[in-house]
């Protein structure tokens, strides 16, 4: 007898990274933007070899919370 108060998680075990220009083909951005965005602290970019990438899910998870110019130093 299956228990049905048990929740499956299912996760993707597929990894996907975005590169600068990935992101700037998607939003539509300047690539002076995308690459301010990607060297901001806050912001969930790592270094592969000499490219900044971003993954999928911290893509995601990045951009579900606000965030606004006028209150990050960063962007000032």
């Amino acid at each position: 007898m299956e228990n049905t108060n048990i929740r499956k998680l299912y996760i993707s075990s597929e990894v996907r990274f975005y590169t600068i220009s990935d992101i700037q083909e998607m939003l539509g951005w300047s690539k002076k933007t995308v690459q301010k965005l990607f060297n901001d602290p806050r912001f969930p970019a790592t270094d592969f070899g000499r490219i900044k990438v971003v993954e999928a899910h911290a893509l995601i998870d990045y951009f579900s919370k606000r965030h606004e110019k006028d209150r990050e130093r960063y962007w000032q």
